[in-house]
């Protein structure tokens, strides 16, 4: 059987709209024979993706995305094959879902100061899942505020604009040393979508190689040719374990169809050889 993996990807506990079963379900159907459940800054969908992976006969690898802060950036580090119950890592976690709904509660405060009453409809959407812009987002067009997420970005949740509430991110040296304390390898996620140049993102490989951070996702759905070609390059003479996945959120994102990333070249090392 041939391998197929997708080691990004978030259920209904952070902003996917499937459950952890659904999302297993899905990959089965799709072929995928390796699926790591990433959720943004939390653990708490694992122990149902667990479950629903041996049901589905789909490996399980047990995964986060964590927001992290380098240089006043805003990045996301993926975290693979770590262990939930390592404290270090619980921590970690704990406190950004802490700054998540300490921002939430600010962004419901200042959508209503621009007459946007939103609480009611966000509550119904977090459902106990950790609360996202995306969230947000949904609520803005349930309410008819917007048509879809793209337009509620761009009037809303923005710089500049209603909802908008910065947060004070762990520097990536932090969020490194959850990953690696947790036996994780930890993964720079979707380096094309911070729009850096070719210069600024070697010095972003060089420092976050410095704190632990020795991978990077080379494929996605985003990514054309010519950027996988110049991610594999980089991987490859830096030293990064390369790494590919969907960044799933929900079956209508054609654009980012769980199992759509294509395959590495066959030059990089990829990550999965040093998950165990």
């Amino acid at each position: 059987m041939t391998e197929k993996y997708d080691l990004h990807c978030h259920s209904n506990f952070s902003d996917g709209d499937l459950s952890p079963a659904d999302l297993l379900a899905l990959a089965a159907n799709c072929g995928i024979t390796h699926l790591a459940l990433t959720d943004h800054d939390t653990l708490n969908g694992l122990t149902d993706a667990a479950k629903a992976a041996v049901d589905n006969d789909v490996s399980l690898i047990n995964g986060l995305e964590l927001s992290a802060n380098w240089r006043g950036q805003l990045l996301h580090i993926v975290g693979l094959n770590i262990d939930p119950s390592i404290s270090e890592l619980q921590a970690g976690v704990a406190a950004n879902t802490v700054r998540r709904i300490e921002r939430a509660e600010r962004m419901v405060e200042d959508f209503l100061a621009h007459g946007i009453k939103l609480r009611e409809e966000v509550d119904t959407l977090f459902n106990g899942a950790v609360p996202t812009r995306p969230h947000f987002a949904q609520a803005l067009i349930n309410l008819g505020y917007a048509k879809d997420k793209k337009q509620a970005f761009k009037r809303f949740l923005v710089r500049g604009k209603p909802g908008f509430i910065p947060l004070d991110w762990p520097h990536i040296e932090e969020v490194g040393s959850w990953i690696t304390a947790a036996g994780g390898v930890a993964v720079l996620a979707h380096p094309m979508r911070y729009h850096f140049t070719r210069t600024k993102l070697i010095a972003l490989i060089n420092d976050m190689k410095a704190v632990g951070i020795s991978a990077m996702e080379v494929s996605t759905p985003i990514n054309d040719e010519r950027q996988i070609e110049m991610l594999a390059r980089l991987s490859i003479e830096h030293d990064l374990l390369a790494s590919m996945g969907s960044d799933f959120h929900s079956p209508n994102q054609a654009w980012a169809r769980l199992g759509s990333a294509k395959p590495l070249p066959e030059r990089v090392t990829p990550v999965w050889s040093a998950l165990s």
